[in-house]
């Protein structure tokens, strides 16, 4: 059996951020990495792709390229934690042991959970920015599309970047727009929520601009089902007294969104939450990232069963908490790091006006800039179109914030 003092699980944002970090206080022999992905995506991006803007391509990176020298890379996927023997199983049975681990294994997309949609998604009108493959296709059918309707979905919370559905279709609507076909063309927001955004401040920004783009929407929607040859969908209704009822819309595009989940293991080895909200997300204290019953395991990024919002920003903010409590905690010492809720969410309303949303935990607004950042602004556009993916690249997964 291999033995590391950290072993991180997962090569995506948090888990690359969280080993480079490490390599301030430990030597890279001591770190390892598991996962079996060749390749690393940046995902923000994704949005601007389906919207016709930059490649796909420069959104991914191989992960050999992107582990740090000396740190050893498991390329195997995980089947099982044991936190009481601070062992971890892989797929191919084999046994690592570890000091300390870092469970930064994000979460998965639940499509099966959308009955009629297998073998529908990348055709027939129906496309998600949601996967790597499918994003060229996005774009494809908000350019080809000349009339009738355009319907954006919004799953239940939580899941990863909750601001993405409905950028794309705001991208969507200015392309139409740009195409001149837009008075020809209904576009429809169904979400499961009960509003266009869950921090009232922005929420009120944002009717504003569904408003006067003249998108229609449906709230307490949750997509079930799908009709790919019809090209209808199904919905389960909730009216205010919580009744649920049934409801089809038809389409002519579909922007579909799943439900998202912690993978099964995280429940299956006794580290998920067992009921409330959070059930089945990676039970952490959200202000240390440690978890609630075993203080060698910690989580960083969408794993995690915390109230915030599940962003790339959110990792920026977490994992230098992660590595500072886990070397206090090697060192015997209290974990004075805390996390505070931080994320950001650039909501691209056209092309080139971007919202900048950034809050904490209980909707407290913590803006960085000193102005209203309810306001569409062209700067905020410059920041997601060019300055982010430089400073998440060269910055944020070398461990440099």
């Amino acid at each position: 059996m291999q033995h590391f003092k950290v072993l991180v699980l997962g090569s995506g944002s948090g888990g690359l951020s969280v080993t480079s970090k490490l390599l301030e206080y430990l030597s890279p022999v001591h770190v390892a990495i598991v996962d079996p992905s060749p390749y690393h995506f940046y995902q923000p991006f994704w949005t601007l792709v389906g919207g016709g803007v930059g490649t796909k391509e420069e959104t991914r990176k191989e992960t050999k390229d992107l582990i740090p020298e000396g740190v050893t890379w498991l390329k195997v996927a995980v089947s099982k934690v044991h936190p009481e023997k601070k062992t971890v199983t892989l797929v191919n049975d084999q046994v690592v042991t570890y000091d300390f681990l870092v469970v930064a294994t994000g979460l998965k997309l639940n499509w099966e959970k959308i009955e009629g949609l297998e073998g529908s998604l990348g055709k027939n009108g129906v496309c998600s920015i949601y996967e790597y493959d499918q994003v060229d296709y996005v774009k494809e059918c908000i350019r080809n599309l000349k009339s009738g309707v355009a319907l954006f979905i919004m799953p239940p919370t939580p899941i990863k970047c909750a601001g993405a559905p409905q950028k794309i279709m705001y991208l969507a609507d200015s392309s139409f727009r740009q195409n001149g076909v837009r008075d020809k063309i209904h576009v429809h927001f169904a979400t499961a929520g009960k509003a266009v955004f869950g921090v009232p401040e922005f929420a009120k920004a944002l009717d504003k601009v569904v408003k006067a783009k003249n998108i229609q929407t449906h709230f307490m929607h949750k997509l079930v089902g799908v009709d790919a040859a019809k090209k209808t969908a199904f919905f389960d209704v909730t009216d205010a007294e919580g009744k649920v009822s049934k409801k089809t819309i038809q389409y002519d595009m579909l922007h579909v969104v799943p439900s998202m989940s912690a993978h099964s293991y995280v429940a299956e080895s006794g580290l998920a939450f067992e009921d409330g909200d959070q059930k089945g997300w990676l039970a952490v204290n959200k202000f240390t990232l440690q978890h609630i019953k075993y203080h060698t395991v910690f989580g960083v990024g969408d794993v995690t069963g915390i109230p915030n919002s599940k962003t790339g920003a959110a990792i920026r903010k977490q994992y230098p908490v992660v590595v500072k409590n886990i070397i206090s905690a090697m060192n015997g010492m209290k974990l004075d790091d805390h996390y505070d809720g931080y994320s950001s969410c650039p909501l691209v309303i056209d092309y080139g006006k971007v919202i900048l949303a950034e809050f904490g935990y209980d909707n407290k607004l913590m803006p960085s800039f000193p102005f209203d950042q309810t306001v569409p602004r062209s700067s905020m556009w410059i920041l997601k179109r060019w300055f982010l993916p430089v400073m998440y690249w060269y910055g944020m997964i070398k461990g440099r914030f």
